[in-house]
């Protein structure tokens, strides 16, 4: 037979009123020692009572549950982002989402015909949307979206300050990567990144680099290397144009190192390379790649402590966090060979 709230009540020897306000966060009118509470979940415990957390949530309509979507909900990132990016975003997401007692779903693309549906149909308690492209569609879906959204890889000032945000600060980052290379006596850097792929960081790392490389007196330049790969096989197979190259992303900087042999481009010998997120992966690139830390576990978790607030029924404060970078010296950077 099913024990119900009545039984623990009989058992604990105190009203049902009593144990809800214990077992179920409810009646908050009715004060609990916590002596008599510890005889509840006590009681609870050895009648073998276990709230029905569907019930509750379906009463408090609330799921529980917080939704992850990534850009425009592709299907699959583009490279703008190295294969064990997702990995450490998500350990910040997860484990904070947890410990508020959030379940966290990923959602591969938008819900439903309109935006409505994925950003406000009611499955999702709130959203946590990262790496989303600068564009009018966009700024439509987030007018729309009926539930409390927090937006990484982006600042307030770009979506009405209407949204809390979380992003590192990427002009800072792309400045320890110059001072690097220009301490080894780099001169000719150049920025990679393929142009039609771009979102906000993008457009921050590159007028990073414009402005650093300007601090310094040196000229800068870029390689679009392009979707197809073309210009960037092109690049290497002709001998590189600098003794240095930025790259927007770890994905992209390890297409680079894997590239070179093919094209007898030495790395770091002939070409230093830097890539951006400083994950797992550069360590298994040969040569190691030299990478800006984005502290995408904290950013993670810093973007869901906002929400959780938002459910709250509060604002965060600030409204946007910008998180410092490091950088990781590997062995793809090296002095330049005169």
């Amino acid at each position: 037979m099913k024990v119900t709230l009545k039984d623990v009540a009989k058992r604990a020897q105190v009203t049902p009123p009593v144990v809800s306000s214990v077992l179920h966060n409810k009646s908050k009118s009715v004060r609990v020692s916590e002596a008599t509470a510890e005889r509840v979940r006590q009681a609870a415990e050895d009648l073998g009572y276990r709230v029905n957390v569907f019930a509750r949530n379906f009463r408090a309509q609330r799921t529980n549950t917080i939704g992850v979507l990534n850009g425009m909900g592709m299907q699959r990132p583009t490279f703008l982002h190295g294969p064990r990016y997702f990995a450490a975003l998500m350990d910040g997401i997860v484990d904070c989402a947890f410990r508020h007692d959030y379940s966290v779903t990923l959602c591969p693309q938008l819900l439903g015909e309109s935006p409505q549906y994925g950003l406000g149909d009611g499955r999702f308690d709130g959203l946590i949307w990262y790496s989303i492209p600068p564009s009018e569609t966009v700024q439509r879906y987030l007018q729309d979206c009926l539930v409390p959204l927090v937006i990484i890889h982006g600042h307030e000032r770009d979506f009405d300050s209407k949204y809390p945000t979380v992003i590192c600060d990427n002009a800072g980052g792309i400045g320890l990567a110059v001072d690097h290379l220009v301490g080894l006596g780099h001169k000719k850097i150049g920025f990679a990144i393929e142009s039609d792929a771009m979102n906000v960081e993008s457009l921050e790392r590159l007028a990073g680099f414009e402005h650093h490389m300007k601090r310094h007196g040196l000229p800068h330049s870029v390689l679009d290397v392009q979707r197809d790969r073309s210009a960037l096989r092109d690049y290497l197979s002709k001998g590189p144009d600098h003794t240095a190259l930025i790259v927007h992303s770890d994905g992209l900087a390890g297409e680079i190192i894997r590239a070179a042999p093919e094209f007898n481009v030495d790395i770091p010998g002939q070409l230093s390379v830097v890539g951006f997120d400083s994950t797992e992966f550069c360590d298994e690139l040969r040569p190691r790649l030299t990478s800006v830390h984005q502290p995408l576990t904290e950013m993670g978790a810093c973007a869901t402590e906002k929400l959780m607030t938002l459910l709250a029924g509060n604002e965060p404060q600030p409204l946007e966090s910008v998180l410092a970078c490091s950088l990781d010296i590997r062995e793809s950077t090296g002095p330049i060979q005169l």
